[in-house]
């Protein structure tokens, strides 16, 4: 697995990124090589960390605008509302939440055709690398995964996470906010219509959390950061990959196709 550690300039640049992340990948599998081409242009599995260079509202595939974001707020604040490739509920992300997305095979993966196998074991993964970094700061912290694949320390949520599924990849991405202002989310957020079991109608300013709360002080959010993405290259063994290859020039065209055709379109986020 290879690591790539890309924040593009906007909110929306982004996510295009990671759709072209899954697009590529199922497209080559397809793609007609030549027999002594075909060792160039195996597409590798993928760990994407990065963080949005501004606070946005990121629908998730099928949220309605409307009942989700707080469109009075995000316009009066120039705060963008826009929609992912996968599914889940509405999301608010920006400065101090660290993004990650993961690519993976179903040919090297194939048990993870079935969602609650993918979800334990990614989140096993992610929850496990959160852990360790605590743990190497003498927190005694205790983090937990609680509905489907949420993140929680203390009963409250600083994790969320979806996906998107392919014919033979998985796009696997998520939230872990950081050191975040959780303002944000009660200012550019309403209150989600589909909510886990253990929320118990909280609303969002007591059931988020900030996961460098369980730091005690111990470390800066920048120090933590850093250690957090080691922890998590860790968990998924994936290492840089040296120098540009076919597959980043293709995700870099691709994302640049999908900016023009729908996420630079203010109607394609907001068509529903």
């Amino acid at each position: 697995m290879i690591l790539i550690d890309t924040s593009l300039t906007t909110p929306a640049e982004n996510l295009a990124f990671d759709e072209a992340l899954l697009e590529v990948a199922d497209r080559e599998r397809d793609r007609d090589v030549d027999t002594e081409l075909e060792t160039e242009c195996v597409v590798p599995e993928v760990l994407r960390l990065w963080e949005m260079p501004t606070p946005c509202v990121v629908l998730g595939r099928a949220s309605k605008w409307a009942e989700e974001a707080n469109a009075i707020a995000c316009e009066r604040d120039a705060v963008p509302i826009l929609r992912r490739v996968s599914g889940g509920a509405s999301i608010v992300a920006g400065p101090g939440c660290l993004m990650y997305s993961v690519l993976l095979s179903y040919q090297s993966r194939p048990a993870w055709r079935m969602l609650d196998i993918a979800h334990s074991e990614v989140m096993t993964r992610m929850r496990q690398a959160v852990q360790n970094s605590l743990h190497s700061l003498q927190s005694p912290a205790q983090i937990d995964l609680k509905g489907t694949c949420d993140l929680t320390l203390g009963n409250r949520k600083f994790s969320g996470n979806a996906l998107r599924c392919k014919r033979q990849w998985m796009l696997y991405h998520g939230t872990i906010m950081v050191a975040m202002p959780l303002g944000w989310l009660t200012e550019y957020l309403l209150e989600p219509p589909r909510q886990p079991e253990y929320r118990e109608k909280r609303d969002h300013s007591s059931f988020v959390v900030n996961v460098m709360d369980g730091c005690m002080g111990a470390a800066t959010s920048h120090e933590f950061r850093a250690l957090l993405e080691k922890q998590i290259a860790m968990a998924w063994t994936a290492t840089p990959p040296g120098t540009d290859t076919w597959f980043q020039q293709e995700v870099a065209q691709e994302a640049a196709r999908l900016m023009q055709s729908r996420y630079s379109d203010p109607l394609w986020h907001r068509q529903r």
